[in-house]
This record gives C-alpha cells, structure tokens and sequence, in this order.
C-alpha cells in the first residue's frame, strides 16, 4: 500500500525536485553516540536530516540524501575523520530522534528560539533565511491584521507554527500540518487560503510551477539555524563551533549556500538572546 507521504511528494515535490521514493536509502540505525570520542570509535557519525524540503534536505533522483543540511553534514564529517550516515525525519519528529539517541546530531533547519534551546542544545549558527507569509498574488495582505481572518497552514511546531501563533489573535485559523510538503499542497489545493513558510519555499514553487501564482506577502523575521544535539554534550559542541568556524573560514560553507540557495552566506550573529552556542 503506498503511503500519504508518497502521494504528498509526488503532488509537490515530486515534478521537479524529489524522485517519488521511499525514505529506504537513509539510515534506520537507532544507537547514538554521547562523545566524540564514542564517534570516532564507531567511525560514523549519525545526522538527523529533513527528507522532504528542498533546498534543504530531500531525496534525489537516485534516492540518496541530498541538500544544503546533507552537504554541511559531508563536510563535518570528513573533518572528524568519520562517515555521515543520514537518517530522514520530519519537522515534527526531530527533536525526539536526538533526544532518544537515534542520531547524534540535527542538521535539519532548526530555527534557533529559546523555548527549543531549554530542551535542545544549539551551535552557532551555521545557515540563516526570512520566515514569511505566502498566498496568492493579488490577495491584499500588508500586515498580519490582514491575514487574521485567513486560514493559514503550517508546519506542526516548525518555526512558521512559532512565529504565526505568536503574531496573530487566539482566534486565528491555524491549521497544522506534519510536514512541508504537506503545508504546500494544501496552499495549491485551496485548503488553505495562505501558509507560514520560508524563502525556500519561493524556489521550489518556481521550479514546479512556471506560472507560480502565489507570492510573498509578509516578513516575520530572519531565522538563524544551529545543529542541535542533545544538552550537556560539551566536547560534541565545542567541536562542531569549531568545524563551522572552520568552514566558514575556508569557503566551504558559503560554496554550499551559493549552490543551494544561490545567495551570499549572510552574516551571522554573535549571540542570540535566550540561545547558547554553548554548553553553559
């Protein structure tokens, strides 16, 4: 029996972007590694990556990991000497992958909020776009008091679901969905007149649709993304702000941003308030 998922990326993704296949080629190994020294040991190191979000992490034609989190994740992994398994996850279930110990790290576009980083503990930032608001062109929507009485989806708990729940009124219609692929079929569908999404979601929207008819309406803030491990791990965090310092420096990062999201690497910030970037 095929699955939901399957059809959501066939709808969505699966014209231009994602080969309609299964999350086989990525990892189903649950045991995960508590140090660096634990990962050398076992000589691979476990990376929680999304697998339906192009440019960020989805599946190529061939079936294999591929995306902007997949190619940072290569890069670390080769500087610690050891290989990247990927295992593919959605939004909603991310943070209990690493939590359980199912991977040793995410490198899944985790916005950096203080209410995750009580639970989870974060780099420095490592990537950074704008979470906005999308709907259809000529809708007249110029501040989120316009978008109040819309229906507006959302991926469940991503930031979008932070950001939006936090901008409008209780009463807001605010339909929540498992994953991004998910979101954007019910904006193609109708089922929901405007959705919470990021700059990517543009490109990806081109790339299906020549004639796009949906456009940016609203900004709601530059989201910082950081890997996320689980708390206390200190030698694991010291060592990953060092590989990113390391290929920041080099140009390998913004190499990576340039094939992806064809942009500049953006500046990053030094802090961010209620965030670490370290174990304190």
């Amino acid at each position: 029996m095929i699955s939901k998922c399957f059809h959501r990326r066939v709808i969505v993704c699966g014209l231009a972007l994602i080969a309609p296949l299964g999350l086989g080629a990525l990892s189903s190994q649950r045991a995960g590694a508590q140090t660096i020294a634990e990962i050398k040991q076992r000589g691979i190191v476990r990376i929680g990556v999304l697998s339906e979000l192009p440019p960020w992490g989805f599946l190529d034609g061939s079936g294999k990991p591929a995306g902007y989190d997949v190619d940072v994740g290569e890069l670390l992994a080769k500087k610690m000497g050891v290989k990247a398994e990927f295992v593919g996850m959605t939004v909603a279930a991310r943070i209990a992958q690493v939590m359980t110990g199912k991977v040793d790290m995410l490198l899944a576009t985790m916005g950096m909020y203080p209410e995750r980083a009580k639970v989870v503990q974060f780099t420095e930032p490592y990537a950074g776009m704008k979470i906005i608001l999308l709907a259809k062109k000529g809708q007249m929507i110029e501040r989120l008091e316009d978008a109040a009485a819309l229906r507006i989806g959302v991926v469940r708990g991503g930031a979008q679901d932070i950001a939006i729940t936090k901008g409008l009124p209780k009463s807001a219609d605010i339909r929540r969905f498992d994953d991004d692929s998910a979101v954007i079929q019910a904006l193609i569908t109708g089922q929901v007149q405007a959705i919470g999404a990021n700059t990517t979601y543009m490109m990806n929207l081109n790339k299906i649709f020549p004639n796009n008819e949906f456009e940016q309406k609203l900004v709601f803030n530059e989201q910082w993304m950081g890997i996320a491990t689980k708390p206390g791990q200190k030698d694991l965090n010291v060592w990953l702000n060092t590989l990113i310092d390391e290929i920041r420096a080099s140009g390998e990062l913004a190499a990576v941003n340039k094939k992806w999201i064809d942009q500049p690497l953006p500046e990053f910030p030094t802090k961010i308030e209620g965030v670490p970037f370290t174990v304190q």
